[in-house]
């Protein structure tokens, strides 16, 4: 019984130490990442510049993420493109007000849009994910960079039964087609504008 009982002891000491662990590489994990955002050189850097020109790029490997579609191109991928640019050429050109011209360079790596179809009946999220890189326009000189990641969650109407949380995901993606990817593109964008605007 005693055996047991110590058996039973350590198994949950382990346990409680392996949430320890992770709780403090999570905090470590959130210092470091302050660190960087708030590093004055990079603050610096980012004040001396102001974005002219704005280029999106596609990874070889961009892909989406979902359950079924794992790995694969998502098929709106140049709707997203499309809408993320010109979302950011009338959100970012001229940030931060600096007077070195510089190139905004947007290497996406994860674009998974959901349908509308999707949104309605499975409450499908919406995701991007890639790296920001602020070059020097004249000589193409890195500046800085930055992963930058958003979303548009695809859960409406949680908690109320499955035929309004259908009708309140319908009346969410009503609108034009590329309504989800405006939508997406706002929420990338306005990370983006934070990280050029981060200060000290």
């Amino acid at each position: 019984m005693d055996l047991r009982l110590i058996l039973v002891t350590g198994a949950l000491g382990a346990q409680v130490m392996r949430y320890i662990s992770g709780g403090i590489a999570l905090v470590l994990a959130m210092l470091l990442a302050s660190c960087v955002t708030t590093d004055p050189r990079l603050v610096a850097a980012l004040q001396k510049t102001s974005v002219r020109e704005i280029r999106i790029e596609t990874a070889p490997d961009v892909k989406m993420t979902g359950l079924f579609t794992e790995g694969k191109p998502d098929p709106q991928l140049a709707t997203v493109v499309r809408m993320l640019k010109g979302t950011m050429e009338k959100e970012l050109i001229g940030l931060p007000g600096g007077p070195t011209r510089a190139r905004l360079v947007v290497s996406l790596h994860v674009v998974d849009l959901a349908t509308k179809a999707g949104r309605v009946l499975i409450h499908s999220d919406s995701r991007i994910a890639g790296i920001a890189r602020l070059e020097d326009a004249k000589t193409g000189h890195l500046i800085a960079e930055q992963p930058i990641a958003a979303g548009n969650s695809g859960m409406r109407g949680e908690g109320l039964g499955i035929f309004v949380a259908m009708a309140v995901n319908a009346a969410s993606a009503a609108g034009p087609d590329d309504i989800l990817a405006q939508r997406l593109s706002n929420a990338f964008t306005k990370q983006v504008k934070q990280w050029l605007l981060t200060k000290k």
